[in-house]
C-alpha cells in the first residue's frame, strides 16, 4: 500500500495543482469573491485625510521590507494617489537602505504616471536609525533633497512645523513604533497614519487603540476596502490596475494544504514502515 501511495502521489498531487492553476486562468470575477467586498472601515485612513487642513504636506516615512512590500504596494500606491487627489503634497525619507531603494522605484513610477512634480519632495536616506528620527524630528533639513522647489522652500523654513500628517509605511525595524516613540513627542499634534504587513499587526495595533496612530492600513482587507473606496479621479492611473480577489488565495491555500498533507502523509507511512521493520 505504501508503495503504491508513492507511486501515485507525486503526479496526483501535481494533477491537482495543473487543474487548479486552471481554474484559476479561466475563472471569471465572481460577485463577492473579491478583497474589497470586506466588513471594515478601511482603517480610518479617509476620515483621517479628510481631516487634515486644505493642501496639507503628508511626511512619507518610507521604510518597508522587501519580503513583505508586495503585500502592501497597491494599498501604498493608492495613498499616494490619494493624497496628490486632496491637492496634498508629499515628502519622502527613508531611514533604512532597502527603505530607500522601494522609495525610489515609487517616485520614479510616479513621475513615469505623470504626478505633479511641483507637489513632490524627496528627502533621500537618512541614516542613524532612531537617532536620526530624532533628529529628523527635531531639525529637518531638506539638504540634498531633490523635487518641488516651492514645497522645498517651506520645509526648509518651518521644518517638522509645515507638515500636517505623517504616513509610515512600515515592514522595517524602523516602523510605525519607532516613530510613534522617537517622533510624535517632538512634533506635538501632527496625526501619524501607518500601512504595514499584516505580521505587524501585533506592534501597532496597542499604538491604534491608544490613539498614538491615528489610522492603520494593516491587513490586507483594510487594505482592499480602503482601496475600493478611494475616488482619485484621473491619477487612478497611479495606482496599480490589477486587484487581488479571493479566489486566488483560496486557490493557493488548497494547493499549500495538499502539500503539506501529502508531506504529512509521507512521514506517517514512514514511520509505519519502519516500525514494521523493527517488529519483523
Amino acid at each position: 500500500m505504501s508503495d503504491r501511495w508513492r507511486r501515485i502521489g507525486g503526479p496526483g498531487s501535481l494533477l491537482l495543482v495543473l487543474v487548479l492553476g486552471a481554474a484559476l486562468w479561466i475563472a471569471p470575477s465572481l460577485d463577492g469573491l473579491t478583497l474589497g467586498d470586506a466588513v471594515t472601515d478601511g482603517g480610518g485612513v479617509d476620515e483621517a485625510l479628510d481631516d487634515l487642513e486644505p493642501s496639507p504636506i503628508v511626511l512619507v516615512g518610507f521604510d518597508p521590507d522587501l519580503g513583505t512590500y508586495a503585500e502592501i504596494r497597491p494599498t501604498v500606491r493608492t495613498l499616494l494617489a490619494d493624497v496628490l487627489a486632496r491637492d496634498g503634497r508629499i515628502a519622502v525619507v527613508s531611514l533604512t537602505p532597502e527603505g530607500r531603494a522601494l522609495a525610489t522605484a515609487e517616485l520614479a513610477r510616479l513621475a513615469r504616471g505623470e504626478a505633479n512634480a511641483a507637489r513632490l519632495f524627496d528627502l533621500g536616506f537618512i541614516p542613524g536609525a532612531e537617532a536620526a528620527l530624532v533628529d529628523l524630528a527635531t531639525g529637518l533639513t531638506t539638504s540634498g533633497g531633490a523635487g518641488g522647489q516651492a514645497l522645498g522652500r517651506e520645509l526648509a523654513e518651518d521644518g517638522m512645523d509645515a507638515v500636517d500628517a505623517i504616513v509610515v509605511v512600515g515592514g522595517n525595524d524602523l516602523g510605525p513604533r519607532s516613530w510613534v516613540e522617537q517622533v510624535a513627542p517632538r512634533v506635538g499634534n501632527v496625526p501619524i497614519l501607518a500601512v504595514t504587513p499584516t505580521i505587524l499587526l501585533p506592534e501597532v495595533q496597542p499604538y491604534v487603540e491608544s490613539g498614538q496612530i491615528a489610522a492603520l492600513l494593516g491587513t490586507v482587507a483594510d487594505g482592499a476596502a480602503y482601496r475600493d473606496g478611494a475616488e482619485l479621479g484621473n491619477l487612478d492611473r497611479l495606482t496599480e490596475q490589477t486587484e487581488v480577489a479571493v479566489l486566488p488565495i483560496l486557490i493557493g491555500l488548497l494547493v499549500a494544504a495538499v502539500a503539506m498533507g501529502q508531506a504529512l502523509g509521507a512521514r506517517i507511512v514512514g514511520a509505519a514502515r519502519s516500525r514494521e521493520r523493527e517488529v519483523s
